[in-house]
């Protein structure tokens, strides 16, 4: 009896298949008059390496925080 081979299925990168980020941005004048003292960031949050935001833009726009 022949036995048959088994065809393995390569795994695609996680680069491949992702779609993009797409950074949420915050109104300039918004973000201006913002106090970053007012919010305090509860969940430790780091900035990925491909964000392009500042530390109080994220700030502004986390609702976590």
């Amino acid at each position: 009896m022949k036995s048959k081979a088994r065809k393995v299925k390569q795994a695609q990168g996680l680069a491949e298949t992702a779609a993009p980020i797409e950074w949420p941005r915050a109104d300039p004048d918004a973000l201006a008059a913002f106090d970053p003292a007012t919010k305090v960031c509860t969940m430790n949050c780091g900035q990925h390496a491909r964000d392009p935001r500042s530390r109080e833009e994220r700030l502004f726009l986390c609702t976590d925080c």
